[in-house]
């Protein structure tokens, strides 16, 4: 027996699909902003590595948004004439 509620599981998958999303994206930002900073201060290794993984991380969070598609009240409505 799966541990899956049938009516739910799209809709479950969706839901923790956007939460990796939505904290790939805050990380990224996070991260972004402290590499930025280290770079500010002086040119270092650290600061530029840190700066990559951040950009590397935002780009995955933007296509995983990009790949949850339309939200379903988007789908469910009417095509306008």
């Amino acid at each position: 027996m799966s541990g899956r509620d049938p009516g739910k599981g799209k809709a479950v998958k969706r839901g923790e699909a956007e939460a990796r999303a939505r904290r790939a994206l805050g990380g990224g930002g996070v991260l972004l902003v402290a590499g930025l900073a280290l770079v500010g201060v002086g040119p270092s290794d650290a600061g530029m590595a840190l700066t990559v993984l951040a950009l590397l991380l935002l780009i995955y969070g933007i296509h995983s948004f990009g790949r949850l598609g339309p939200e379903r009240d988007e789908r469910a409505r009417a095509p306008s004439p």
